[in-house]
C-alpha cells in the first residue's frame, strides 16, 4: 500500500508547482511595461545609442514598416504601395530614407500617424507619416554655455 502512496504523492506535487507556475505567470507578464505601437519614447531610444532611426525603427516598432491594408503580393500586382511620409517636427523631408540621418541619441521621440488622422503634420491625410521629433539642443544640459568653464583674461 505504500508503492501505491508514493507515485499519488509525487504526482499531487507535480501538480502543484504545475498550478503555481500557471497562475504566476500572467502575473509575472502583467509587469512588462507596455509601450504605446505608435510612439517610440526617448527611455527606447536611449538603448540605441548610436545608432540611426533606420536601424531603430525597424527593431523596435516593425509595425511602423509593415503597413496594414495591403499585402506586399497585393502591392506588386496593384501597383500601388501605401504611401509613407518622414516629418521631422511638422517638415516634410520625403520618404523614410531621410531616417538615416538622425541618430536615437538625437532625437526626443518617433510617432506613427495612419491616413486620416487629425493629429499628423501631415494634412492632406492620405499617406502614412512617421514623425521624428529631435531633442531641443537648448534644453541639453551638456551644451548649457552656463556649465563651459569660462578663460578669465586675467589668469594665465
Amino acid at each position: 500500500m505504500d508503492e501505491v502512496r508514493i507515485p499519488g504523492t509525487i504526482v499531487r506535487a507535480i501538480l502543484m508547482v504545475g498550478l503555481f507556475l500557471l497562475v504566476a505567470s500572467p502575473a509575472e507578464a502583467q509587469k512588462r511595461e507596455k509601450r504605446d505601437q505608435y510612439e517610440i519614447t526617448a527611455e527606447e531610444l536611449k538603448e540605441y545609442g548610436q545608432a540611426t532611426l533606420a536601424e531603430v525603427v525597424p527593431r523596435a516598432r516593425p509595425s511602423f514598416f509593415s503597413l496594414p491594408g495591403a499585402s506586399r503580393g497585393e502591392q506588386v500586382i496593384s501597383g500601388v504601395s501605401p504611401q509613407v511620409i518622414v516629418y521631422v517636427r511638422t517638415q516634410s523631408h520625403g520618404d523614410t530614407t531621410t531616417l538615416r540621418y538622425y541618430k536615437a541619441r538625437d532625437v526626443e521621440r518617433v510617432r506613427l500617424f495612419k491616413p486620416g488622422d487629425s493629429r499628423s503634420p501631415h494634412t492632406a491625410g492620405n499617406a502614412y507619416v512617421i514623425q521624428v521629433i529631435p531633442k531641443d539642443p537648448s534644453k541639453d544640459p551638456s551644451k548649457d554655455p552656463s556649465k563651459v568653464p569660462s578663460k578669465d583674461p586675467s589668469s594665465p
